[in-house]
């Protein structure tokens, strides 16, 4: 039994001993730690890259700027191209509308000239058996003269 007291009392001390350590290791404040790190190079280039930067997103604003000009331009343009298609347009309408009214009249003066020149065959028969006949007539009456 003396064996366990004394494992019991020396476990005590053991446990008291560890919990004051850990307390004075808790208790003390740690010491700051400085560390001075030397970018100056960095901050350079940092600051050189956002100096490049910046004057690349100026160009790139100016050439915007004169794309958005032209843009606008080209597009006035094309407007006025527009406008100007729609009145040729409507001028090759109104040309078709007009040939299409004189090919009927002329279509229907075509079937007019063929009705005259049908009329005036049919006259020149007529009047070439009407020379017949006078010639005829003619032919008979010199020979009643001759017979009277």
């Amino acid at each position: 039994m003396n064996q366990k007291i004394v494992f019991y009392l020396i476990s005590i001390v053991l446990v008291f001993f560890i919990g004051y350590s850990y307390s004075q290791f808790n208790a003390e404040k740690p010491e700051p730690i400085i560390i001075t790190v030397d970018n100056s190079n960095e901050i350079d280039e940092y600051k050189s890259d956002i100096s490049n930067l910046e004057s690349q997103l100026e160009e790139l604003d100016s050439q915007l700027i004169s794309t958005l000009d032209e843009l606008k331009r080209t597009s006035k343009k094309l407007i006025l191209s527009s406008s100007k298609v729609k009145v040729l347009e409507d001028q090759i309408f109104s040309i078709q509308q007009k040939h299409d009214e004189i090919e009927t009249k002329l279509i229907q003066s075509d079937s007019i000239n063929s009705a005259n020149e049908k009329e005036i065959k049919s006259l020149r028969d007529e009047l070439a058996n009407t020379l017949i006949e006078l010639e005829l007539s003619q032919f008979e009456l010199e020979l009643l003269e001759e017979q009277l």
